[in-house]
């Protein structure tokens, strides 16, 4: 009897180990990363306009007409000709008009739970950036404004 109590204890312990060891293994299977460009088809490689973009005559988000709902901020309809590299004209550095990363980064990334392009876009920096594999440099990608 102790022998079969035995063999039975064994048989279950190794069971019960196997089937924590297969659910483990099945929980770690995770999609790869969402890696526009690198992982996944890179829907958006002129960043900024590929994004802005009229939808129909209700939604509208080019930049021009989103900034020109902005109290304060300048027409850019002429003298922005791509985007976001004719940004920096005035948004550079110690600029007063403010730094265009820390603005973007903000307006991208604030409010998590409500913010589209976290929730449409998954928040992926690859959207806005394209990364060199060589230098391991992210630049900003720019495109033709589409005004």
């Amino acid at each position: 009897m102790k022998k079969i109590t035995r063999v039975l204890f064994f048989i279950v312990f190794f069971v019960v180990i196997s089937g924590a060891a297969l659910l483990l293994m099945s929980a770690t299977k995770k999609e790869p990363p969402f890696l526009p460009g690198i992982t996944v088809k890179d829907d958006h490689p002129n960043g900024c306009v590929d994004c802005h973009k009229k939808i129909n005559d209700k939604l509208d988000y080019r930049l021009n007409v989103s900034l020109g709902k902005l109290e304060g901020h300048p027409k850019i309809d002429k003298i922005v000709k791509n985007v976001p590299k004719d940004c920096f004209m005035c948004h550079k550095e110690g600029a007063k008009a403010g730094k265009l990363e820390l603005i973007l980064h903000k307006a991208h990334f604030h409010n998590p739970k409500d913010n589209h392009f976290i929730s449409n876009y998954n928040g992926a920096c690859l959207n806005c950036h394209s990364f060199d594999e060589k230098t391991g440099s992210m630049p900003v990608k720019t495109g033709s404004k589409n005004w």
